[in-house]
């Protein structure tokens, strides 16, 4: 029994002095990884993205540690250098970035390993970190790669020395005019957000906290909140962003960036997009013409598998009212319901009016993205007809082939380039094949704020339109857009058809994107 006993033991001392040993390398590697590429608290970036041997052997053994058999202080330094190179390591496997909001989800939703447990930056830095520990300092060692976040230490934390390095590193960020900045002359002081958003976590108050810590005290005044400045805190970062987020902390919804319809998905990422279109135009006029509107709504499901590559699936609805009155409403096409009756012009001339829906096509479809660093993207879906829902609909039988080129420019953070090249091929089993004109559509985009942007758009000169998109959370976009065909004699036939006025779309989006976490 006392052999049991003692090999047990034994062999838990063993286990722990293992990882007692791989937690000292480990901080051995990260010191050397933040004094070679940390400067003045900015990170060599572009040096560690060339060269990334370090940094991943780091991010292998964050993801396998076995933190279980680790002291409270080994935990605690464990933790704090994990989540400083998670950031990081999100920041290299986007880059180049102009700030971590460009990457959906930098802190809400893209999943890391942190000792076997997926999870999200702000996850772990809340529930294992800020939670666990209760200590305000935290607050000052956590670097979430941007210019306003306190300075970024170019040394590990060691359990060893713990406590007095989140005491020079608080009391640093304290006596940092530019993290604390006070105005003798005017007498005001200006703090970091991060007061404001961690209020609790200061006790008694922020100016006590603070006063703790600094070598002169804050004067009387009550302190303002300057604006957080998320450029990336890279060494070739020489201004400041205009892109200045405050109004929520990184921990809830700061994250908001656009999303770039060009890029392929983050891995384990899945998409829900649905996009609708009601399309209307004239024939004739007033007394003796007609209307014919037709609605489209496609439902795209995807899910991303490696980060440059997408798989999904797709389903089509539509809806039309065909040889409707010249005035009557385009929304009518949205009445799905099948129906023929009797309609008369101003002119007094009766007509038939058709209306029909369905849920017309279902298929695969798949997106590519080739380059990493240039966004160009490709998409291919094949889209069969579906019959019967409702039963008898004769909305369209065709089957469809599309192609889809896709490239995006991001000239800074304020504007954008979207250009896509579709063709968009029916044909019928059994039928002649007759080649249908490709479309070349560009979006000129102006992003006003990380959650609202306009935009600008025009299909070869001739549909021109206006839209705008706004990030209800980071994950959720709705958007909405109207075009006009603008009549070029000999062009805009070519893709409304003969006889064709007034040709006009309505069209609302909406993109629900999350990421997947696997079982572990």
């Amino acid at each position: 029994m006392k052999t049991g006993l003692g090999l047990i033991v034994g062999l838990m001392l063993v286990t722990f002095g293992v990882q007692a040993q791989g937690l000292d390398l480990f901080l051995d590697q990260t010191d050397a990884l933040l004094r070679t590429y940390v400067r003045d608290s900015r990170v060599d970036y572009a040096a560690i993205h060339k060269n990334p041997k370090i940094l991943n052997k780091l991010v292998e053994f964050i993801e396998t540690a076995e933190v279980d058999s680790y002291t409270d202080a080994q935990r605690k330094a464990f933790g704090i250098n994990s989540y400083n190179i998670m950031v990081i390591k999100t920041a290299i496997d986007n880059y180049p970035i102009s700030s971590p909001l460009k990457v959906s989800g930098f802190f809400d939703g893209v999943k890391v390993t942190i000792a076997g447990k997926k999870t999200t930056l702000n996850n772990y830095e809340k529930k294992e970190l800020l939670d666990r520990y209760k200590d305000g300092r935290l607050h000052f060692v956590l670097v979430c790669a941007a210019v306003s976040c306190p300075p970024l230490a170019n040394f590990a934390y060691r359990p060893q020395e713990l406590d007095e390095q989140l005491d020079d590193q608080t009391k640093a960020a304290m006596n940092n005019p530019d993290f604390i900045r006070v105005d003798d002359f005017a007498g005001t002081v200006s703090i970091s957000k991060i007061f404001e958003w961690y209020v609790k976590d200061f006790p008694p108050n922020v100016e006590a906290y603070i006063n703790k810590y600094r070598d002169e005290k804050l004067p009387n005044s009550n302190p303002s909140y300057y604006n957080y400045d998320w450029t990336l805190n890279d060494v070739v970062a020489t201004a400041t962003s205009t892109e200045e987020t405050a109004a929520t902390p990184p921990s809830t919804t700061t994250d908001f960036a656009p999303i770039i319809a060009a890029a392929t998905m983050p891995a384990n990422t899945f998409e829900l997009n649905t996009f609708h279109t009601l399309y209307t135009t004239n024939y004739g006029d007033l007394d003796f013409g007609n209307r014919g509107s037709y609605f489209t709504g496609l439902f795209m499901f995807s899910y991303g598998l490696t980060g440059r590559f997408d798989i999904g699936l797709d389903f089509m609805l539509r809806s039309f009212r065909a040889n409707d009155a010249f005035n009557s409403s385009p929304f009518r096409g949205l009445e799905f319901r099948r129906a023929r009756e009797q309609v008369r012009t101003p002119g007094g001339q009766d007509m038939e009016s058709v209306s029909d829906w369905g849920l017309t096509h279902l298929g695969p479809r798949i997106r590519f993205s080739p380059f990493k660093k240039i966004g160009i993207s490709f998409e291919q879906a094949f889209y069969l007809p579906i019959s019967g829902i409702p039963a008898g609909n004769t909305v369209d039988p065709s089957i469809y082939w599309v192609t889809q080129f896709y490239y995006d420019k991001q000239f800074n953070d304020k504007y954008g380039l979207f250009i896509a090249l579709t063709f968009w091929q029916p044909f019928q089993l059994e039928q002649r094949l007759n080649f249908q004109l490709p479309y070349l559509r560009g979006f000129f985009s102006w992003y006003t704020t990380p959650r609202l942007s306009f935009y600008a758009t025009t299909m070869a000169f001739t549909e021109w339109g206006v839209g705008a998109k706004y990030l209800i959370t980071p994950q959720f976009e709705i958007q909405a857009l109207y075009t006009y065909y603008v009549p070029i004699p000999g062009l805009t036939e070519l893709y409304t058809g003969e006889g064709s006025l007034n040709v006009m779309t309505f069209n609302i989006g909406i993109r629900y994107r999350t990421t997947v976490v696997p079982k572990s």
